[in-house]
């Protein structure tokens, strides 16, 4: 039975929260979320976490009490399984809001049989259920072919701005669609768009990979929008965290086209420089890179958040790589003093390097 009284905090995770708040709403929970970290929620955070603990402990932290503050009886976040210390996350924020006299419930997603706590708790009705999923799939597609589309044109736009301010057009358009059949309808017209934006379509731009750890990967708080800055400067990138992909990685369920490559294969790929797991999405970020390379990208910018045990583990092995394969790997680790100036002025210093790199190869 749906408690349809109570609210539920949903955790950061860019543009697929839309996704997620469906998904919440279609079972009768008052979902409360927000596509990127606020400010405020950061300073609570800050102020209530661990100094030592890295930055997404501290953004889903003061999300929570943020969400708390808002009446939220609970929350939801993803859980882990290997080294990465996400896996102990839960149960550390959750001790923590208990010793601050909160009130809210912190859920953790998957690893615990196949039907989570949080599902056995709200029992929502079966038909109900299986189309908010539905539903929620649809919207996940539909994001991932707005971000592909987004990358391609904001570095060939003329008129900076314009493919972000499409971007949140379409997704607001897509947060009010509430039917699979709707959502369905909506990939034509979103991509009619994105074409009608004046571009210099006789321009190569620069292509980068982004790989890292998720929650800076796609919370534009949390890596101070580097993605839609690198766009800004010419640079086409590649973002390697698309929802659909993962989740049909992990649950062998086909979201979209853009289908990734199976765990078994990033680590075949990534097997010459890395042989153990070291936790995280580390194995995908050597895979990638050593993909990219092949596939003739011009440089990688790897982000993780300051401490981030698997993905500063594999720092040497990217430098390895960048050796080896001649691709470039600028690193950008963030936490709470990381300076907004310094990381522009890293990526556009990160882009003059490529550009001239690009030039020397051309020249002979």
């Amino acid at each position: 039975m749906v408690h349809r009284h109570e609210k539920l905090a949903i955790p950061n995770l860019g543009n697929y929260t839309i996704a997620l708040d469906s998904a919440v709403r279609s079972i009768g929970i008052e979902p409360w979320s927000s596509t990127a970290t606020s400010s405020r929620a950061m300073e609570l955070g800050i102020a209530a976490a661990p100094e030592s603990l890295c930055l997404p402990f501290k953004a889903h932290l003061g999300h929570f009490i943020e969400a708390d503050d808002a009446g939220c009886e609970h929350a939801l976040m993803v859980n882990s399984v290997g080294t990465c210390r996400l896996t102990h996350y839960r149960r550390l924020i959750e001790d923590i809001l208990k010793d601050m006299g909160r009130k809210i419930r912190v859920w953790g997603l998957g690893y615990d049989g196949i039907k989570p706590p949080l599902i056995r708790y709200f029992d929502p009705a079966p038909i109900p259920f299986i189309k908010a999923v539905l539903l929620a799939l649809e919207k996940i597609k539909i994001i991932d072919v707005m971000e592909i589309a987004a990358w391609k044109t904001r570095s060939r736009e003329l008129r900076r701005g314009d493919t972000s301010i499409l971007v949140k057009d379409c997704l607001a358009v897509l947060a009010d669609t509430n039917t699979c059949r709707k959502v369905k309808k909506l990939k034509a017209e979103f991509l009619s768009k994105f074409e009608t934006i004046p571009q210099n379509h006789n321009l190569i731009p620069l292509k980068v990979g982004m790989i890292g750890e998720v929650s800076v990967l796609r919370d534009r708080r949390l890596n101070q929008n580097a993605e839609e800055i690198l766009g800004n400067l010419g640079v086409e990138v590649r973002n390697f965290f698309l929802l659909g992909a993962e989740l049909d990685n992990i649950f062998g369920i086909p979201i979209g086209k853009n289908k990734a490559h199976t765990r078994k294969q990033l680590a075949r790929i990534a097997r010459p420089y890395l042989q153990n797991s070291v936790g995280g999405h580390a194995l995908d970020s050597v895979a990638h890179t050593i993909l990219c390379s092949q596939a003739g990208y011009d440089g990688m910018v790897h982000l993780c958040p300051a401490g981030c045990m698997p993905e500063v583990s594999i720092r040497p092995i990217l430098a390895a790589l960048s050796r080896d394969l001649g691709i470039p790997v600028l690193e950008l680790s963030f936490d709470e003093h990381t300076s907004s100036v310094g990381t522009v002025t890293r990526l556009e210093a990160f882009t003059d390097i490529l550009l001239q790199r690009r030039k020397k190869v051309k020249n002979g």
